[in-house]
């Protein structure tokens, strides 16, 4: 059994009433709440008692069910501890693949998510701080293209300069996240040595 839980964290485009009349549950964050994406995961799993989340980006693009089907096959079938989608970048798909994991599309199990202090959830380095969790305990992960698929970005959402900015912003905090010791060297190769890829 699932369920699906939208976080409507500000939006002004009837998301939330698109996504009820879908039949999903939907939580609402307002300003001056909404904003944060770490933030809005803890709503979104606070909403549930599953013992296993989906996190699935609100921006994708040509995202299918069938793409959700092949990042939690893994999980469910017991051969990864986390399972990861990312954008397809064509002939970068081998690097991004090897990199550190940025991508929101991913499931975990939920005490993945709990064990996060939460002072640490905030800003735009949820991603990194989930890979540690699972890293550190060197559990196995697998990735996967979600091929055809990408995203929306800032600039499209925002408009040219205020998107720039925003990307800009996004851009340095996920730089200075090796100075500031959320990515431990040690954790990437525990997390490149139990990865799998697939597809």
């Amino acid at each position: 059994d699932y369920e699906v839980i939208l976080v409507d964290d500000g939006s002004v485009d009837g998301t939330g009433d698109l996504a009820t009349a879908a039949g999903a549950k939907v939580v609402h964050r307002e300003p001056p709440d909404a904003g944060s994406k770490a933030h809005a995961m803890e709503a979104g799993v606070a909403a549930t008692d599953a013992e296993a989340v989906l996190f699935v980006d609100g921006d994708c693009l040509n995202l299918t069910s069938a793409h959700l089907d092949e990042i939690c096959r893994p999980f469910v079938e017991g051969r990864a501890a986390m399972s990861l989608g990312t954008f397809d970048y064509g002939f970068w798909n081998w690097l991004v693949l090897r990199s550190p994991p940025t991508t929101g599309e991913r499931i975990v199990p939920r005490w993945a998510f709990e064990a996060i202090p939460p002072e640490k959830l905030d800003g735009y380095t949820i991603e990194y701080i989930i890979n540690g969790v699972i890293a550190e305990r060197r559990l196995p992960v697998t990735a996967r293209v979600m091929r055809g698929v990408t995203h929306r970005t800032k600039r499209d959402k925002l408009g040219r300069l205020e998107g720039s900015i925003e990307t800009a912003r996004m851009f340095g905090h996920v730089i200075g996240v090796p100075l500031r010791g959320l990515v431990r060297f040690r954790a990437y190769w525990y997390y490149l040595r139990a990865l799998t890829i697939e597809g």
